[in-house]
């Protein structure tokens, strides 16, 4: 945990409420949340962009008819 930051938790409270820090996991666990991690990334597929580029809405002037 942030040694700067004061955490008014206990280790009871912290396993009670089940939070665990980094401290607490083990090589094989972090390299299964990695792992977890990129799938994530992986299944977001990537900004389909449209080939014709629109241009950005602008109000037209309305010109008061002739009098």
């Amino acid at each position: 945990m942030n040694p700067i930051i004061k955490q008014p938790w206990t280790s009871e409270n912290l396993t009670r409420w089940g939070i665990r820090g980094m401290d607490d996991f083990s090589a094989a666990e972090l390299v299964q949340l990695q792992q977890k991690v990129e799938e994530w990334i992986r299944q977001r597929g990537p900004h389909s962009r449209n080939k014709r580029q629109r241009t950005p809405f602008v109000m037209k002037r309305r010109n008061a008819p002739p009098a």
